[in-house]
């Protein structure tokens, strides 16, 4: 991805890039400098604003990052200070890719310097879960070719872990492999919905959908409850395999769980309900595929009576 500031003045774009460019290299001092640089020329301009303040965001972070020996615990720490970063970008209403792109590179960069610095015993005792890091951390500096080779290796191990599913989808996606992507999200977001952590994902068409699922009002964790419905729905999950009869019987049985939740804890509806659906989903489609229109019917008028509107827009 190639980072180009959208700003007029010819100084100040060129400090913007260097800085930028500093940033990929890891050298946040260097940054700083020409950050600066680029406010005296054009104290006025928005991204060079905004860059100020991402870049005072993450100073006061590394000032905070765990001054210890321990690296593992070093590395999730900024990742960890991404997804604060990202609710930082929410409530200042403001952002530019070019400026949250750089910033991101230096980020996942100085954590995978933390992960790869790991004595190689530590690395095979954590097994998948220093995969997830490795591949989460190569996809965001854009070594997507051996973040997937990191995340094939961690779903060998962890093959219903929503978390590694996810990352690898959002790694195919950003290969090009579509396909592959959308049936592994709808994996993902069908085992656990939280378990996917949103704010590491970077592919064009999941950042799509949780932008027009955050547009419905839906806020916080009930987005990424509500993703995997709204893209069955939208017709984004569209590729689907077929299930045994096995794997139905626990889905319904799932659902049937759900369902006795659902009336003993209405207050939990907002999360149950999406969940809810999307296995009625998963079960309509088995039931279509085995020819069982009554089957199917009664799932559908299960769904139109727990959401009508969903319901409406299921069967148009």
């Amino acid at each position: 991805m190639a980072i180009q500031p959208q700003i007029k003045n010819a100084s100040a774009a060129s400090d913007l890039l260097t800085a930028y460019e500093s940033l990929k290299n890891a050298d946040i001092q260097s940054a700083d400098l020409f950050l600066e640089r680029a406010l005296k020329t054009d104290f006025e301009h928005p991204e060079v604003l905004f860059a100020m303040k991402c870049m005072q965001f993450w100073k006061e972070q590394l000032l905070n990052m765990p001054d210890t020996k321990n690296l593992l615990d070093r590395g999730d720490f900024l990742c960890a200070s991404w997804k604060k970063f990202m609710v930082f970008l929410g409530h200042i209403g403001e952002s530019f890719e070019t400026t949250r792109y750089a910033f991101k590179r230096f980020i996942f960069g100085l954590a995978l310097d933390q992960y790869l610095a790991l004595p190689d015993e530590q690395k095979e005792s954590l097994g998948a879960a220093i995969d997830l890091r490795l591949g989460r951390s190569r996809k965001a500096t854009g070594d997507i070719e051996t973040a997937i080779v990191h995340l094939e290796r961690a779903v060998q191990s962890q093959r219903n872990d929503a978390a590694i599913l996810s990352e690898l989808a959002d790694a195919y996606a950003m290969a090009g492999e579509a396909r592959l992507s959308k049936a592994l999200f709808r994996e993902a977001f069908f085992i656990d919905p939280q378990a996917v952590e949103i704010d590491f994902l970077e592919s064009e068409f999941i950042l799509k959908i949780i932008e027009n699922v955050r547009n419905l009002g839906y806020s916080g964790n009930d987005i990424a409850e509500w993703i995997p419905v709204y893209a069955e729905i939208w017709g984004v999950f569209n590729l689907k395999r077929e299930l045994s009869t096995a794997e139905y019987n626990r889905i319904s049985a799932s659902a049937r769980q759900i369902e006795i939740e659902l009336r003993e804890s209405p207050q939990r509806r907002s999360s149950l309900l999406p969940r809810l659906l999307n296995r009625y989903f998963w079960m309509a489609d088995y039931l279509k595929a085995q020819g069982d229109e009554a089957g199917w019917h009664s799932v559908s008028l299960k769904i139109k009576i727990l959401d009508q509107s969903i319901h409406a827009l299921y069967v148009e």
